[in-house]
């Protein structure tokens, strides 16, 4: 909606003359305003409403913004209509800064200015100023105070927007430079809440005990804002609502043959052992399936060795890979003991004669060569070199060793089942192999009518949904209402 504004009496918005206000409060056309928009709503502003101080009106660049006094004394000055309770905003155009094109420095500060906003800033300091401005237990000239410069606030946030295209930014410096209003507890502890995502120095608190801290030290019988009181309220609901445990129903309210007291009794303790051991074959198969199916990351340390050796200046003389080849061909075991000899001798800390010794009882291999000086040089964290190569290679070792589809102590269903998954066809899915395996060799314990029982009987109602989908209808318990239906 365009709005055209006329007011009486005023010549000159800049200067406010008291020669150039004509007597009879005759309708004065204002140039000095540069209205660029006209349209159907025509407003009848009182000469009375201007601020006497708004001759000197803020000045944010080139911006003039003038206040007027019926935004505050509402019920003095307010016309009776709806379009005297609008609040009145005088905003002139301002003219664009033009740099030169062909001037790179200028280009990047264009840039520079244009993603830079403050948006965010100007926004924290509004959000703590109208805390108090719509607090009715704040003080009045306060609330007076915070309300005005609010509202400026969000002249401002136009005008920062503004700036992205008309390179002219408004002066925030009375806002942001020194702060005149105490950060608001929301803000604080939204603060930390973004900084949890954030990872921490090693030295740094832990977010657990920051967030403590903020409520310790924070008296909240005296902050009496709702939208300050919310990070306590939310820890005191947390803190106060009990976790919902969720009940599982019991076999009797399910299956047709958990009626009855003692139906476990009548089950065969043989074929129930059977069926059990195969249960957990089952399991474990999955398992060991999906553990294998993880990519394995090699090398996670190699970041750190060529950091150690840049800092040393010796990335041209020794390479990483180099270092990682030197120390693979041992064997896994060896391996083993070597990362646990660097943590138990506490090679970290050793002096320059033990170190040499440490390589003769456990890398004779490596004190007659260049690779000694290399690793016993401690110098801009050297010593991590060789606790990272056999930390990294030993943790391959036992990932290969868990890649193991297939080993020595397994058992021969477990085998037979495995079996199953690595000869599966390449679209199908492993556990419908794995399970498909594993009914077969149910049926040849037990009668698929009469395994059910003895899978619920185990605990393991779960997993007839893989093994006995078949046999779930005919065992369910029916309601009352579901036979009426049928």
């Amino acid at each position: 909606m365009n709005v055209q504004q006329e007011i009486i009496g005023i010549a000159d918005i800049d200067g406010l003359d008291p020669a150039h206000i004509r007597k009879g409060c005759e309708l004065v056309e204002v140039r000095s305003l540069s209205f660029q928009c006209t349209g159907e709503l025509v407003e009848t502003v009182d000469v009375y409403d201007v601020l006497p101080d708004s001759t000197g009106c803020q000045v944010f660049g080139k911006v003039h913004v003038s206040r007027l006094r019926r935004n505050y004394l509402h019920g003095q000055t307010m016309m009776s209509t709806f379009l005297g309770s609008l609040p009145l905003l005088v905003i002139p155009s301002v003219e664009p800064q033009l740099r030169d094109a062909d001037d790179w420095y200028a280009r990047f500060e264009t840039v520079r200015d244009t993603f830079s906003s403050r948006v965010g800033q100007i926004c924290n300091a509004a959000l703590d100023r109208s805390i108090i401005a719509y607090n009715e237990n704040s003080d009045a000239e306060e609330r007076q105070r915070c309300r005005e410069e609010t509202e400026m606030l969000a002249i401002l946030t136009g005008l920062e927007i503004d700036s992205a295209k008309s390179g002219v930014r408004p002066d925030l410096s009375e806002y942001l430079g020194h702060r005149t209003v105490e950060r608001t507890p929301f803000l604080r502890f939204k603060a930390l809440v973004e900084a949890s995502e954030k990872r921490r120095a090693w030295y740094e608190p832990t977010h657990e005990e920051k967030i403590k801290k903020f409520f310790e030290e924070t008296d909240w019988n005296e902050v009496n804002s709702n939208v300050e009181r919310l990070p306590y309220l939310a820890a005191q609901l947390k803190k106060n609502t009990p976790r919902i445990k969720p009940v599982p129903a019991k076999d009797s309210e399910l299956f047709s043959f958990a009626v009855r007291d003692n139906w476990k009794d009548e089950l065969d303790s043989g074929i129930l052992e059977a069926v059990d051991k195969l249960l957990r074959d089952y399991e474990a198969c999955l398992n060991r399936i999906r553990a294998c199916r993880v990519p394995m990351k090699n090398k996670q340390r190699k970041t750190d060795i060529d950091r150690i050796l840049y800092a040393r200046g010796q990335e041209e003389r020794y390479d990483s890979d180099e270092l990682y080849a030197l120390l693979q061909p041992f064997p896994t075991e060896r391996i083993a003991l070597l990362r646990r000899a660097i943590r138990e001798e506490q090679w970290h800390l050793m002096r320059p004669n033990d170190r040499e010794e440490f390589f003769m009882r456990h890398l004779p291999e490596l004190v007659a060569t260049d690779y000694l000086d290399m690793f016993t040089d401690f110098r801009n964290g050297g010593y991590r070199i060789l606790g990272d190569l056999v930390c990294d290679i030993d943790d391959e070792n036992r990932m290969m060793e868990r890649k193991k589809l297939l080993r020595e102590t397994d058992s021969a269903q477990f085998c037979t089942m495995m079996t199953a998954y690595v000869e599966k066809p390449f679209a199908q899915d492993y556990r419908k192999a794995v399970s498909m395996k594993c009914r077969e060799l149910l049926n040849d314990i037990v009668k698929p009518s009469v395994a059910v029982r003895y899978v619920v009987a185990l605990g393991k109602r779960d997993l007839l949904w893989d093994l006995l989908i078949d046999q779930i209808e005919r065992n369910v318990l029916r309601r009352e209402e579901d036979r009426c239906a049928e």
